[in-house]
């Protein structure tokens, strides 16, 4: 795999698995390990599919994409992205990483639902934005040019993209049965199994991500079934990322390595 021509303000990450990289813009929203511990839970709720047809929700610049891709080689994966300058290092990322075959990089908002046939997919994966407007945002945090603090704004506040939005727009593009996974923030999950159930999504597993044994939790991870059975909801064993100070997790050595967390087939 030869190596891309990176642009001033781009950098090239090591996503420490099967050889996985990524581009990624040095003032855009950078990826995080939510994203790679959402990859490795939505993976293990599919991950004995035949085939699958997935969607990304939001992709950026495809951090989940690209790790789902790699964990899943029967998916074939859309990844949505309604800002163009990372829906751009999107394509370029699903090119150097040699997965344009099966995933595609669609400039769109997640909100038309014109975008994807209806009930067509086995799998919808998002980070979606996790604030609403101007909550808790320091403007410090924002880069200085306003165009690129607009597409800071659009990959975190709730403006453009909804937990409501997201959910119609799932609900509609699975299957009877398909699955639905996301990671957010702890104080949105009540919104998150509203916004579920009002779709007739019904929730189905819940991991809390914790810094250390005995934390609160920094995020979760939920996952829904459309049309899902009531009383099927499992809650699942907290992902600690270290089992001491700057020491990881051995299951968070698996997930950055060859082995992923099973999720109990929910």
């Amino acid at each position: 795999m030869n190596d891309p021509i990176l642009a001033d303000d781009e950098t090239l990450e090591d996503l420490q698995r099967d050889g996985l990289r990524l581009i990624q813009k040095i003032n855009g929203f950078r990826f995080g390990e939510d994203s790679v511990f959402l990859a490795a839970f939505a993976s293990d709720l599919v991950k004995l599919k035949k085939q699958v047809r997935a969607a990304d929700l939001g992709a950026g610049s495809g951090a989940v994409s690209v790790l789902l891709a790699g964990r899943l080689p029967q998916a074939r994966l859309t990844a949505i992205e309604i800002s163009t300058r990372p829906c751009a290092v999107l394509q370029r990322n699903f090119i150097m990483n040699q997965l344009d075959s099966r995933c595609t990089a669609m400039l769109g908002d997640v909100r038309d639902q014109t975008l994807l046939p209806r009930a067509s997919l086995d799998l919808v994966v998002s980070n979606p934005p996790y604030r609403d407007p101007g909550r808790h945002l320091s403007p410090a945090r924002l880069p200085d040019d306003p165009a690129l603090a607009q597409e800071w704004r659009v990959a975190v506040e709730t403006t453009t993209l909804s937990l409501d939005d997201l959910m119609h727009s799932a609900a509609y593009w699975l299957k009877p049965g398909g699955l639905i996974a996301l990671v957010q923030r702890p104080v949105n999950l009540p919104d998150i199994l509203t916004a579920m159930r009002q779709t007739r999504i019904e929730p189905v597993a819940l991991r809390a991500i914790v810094p250390l044994p005995g934390r609160a939790p920094t995020s979760v991870l939920v996952a829904g079934r459309l049309h899902g059975r009531p009383g099927s909801f499992r809650l699942l064993p907290d992902l600690s990322v270290n089992e001491s100070p700057g020491q990881p997790s051995p299951e968070t050595r698996k997930i950055y390595g060859e082995k992923t967390h099973d999720a109990n087939n929910v």
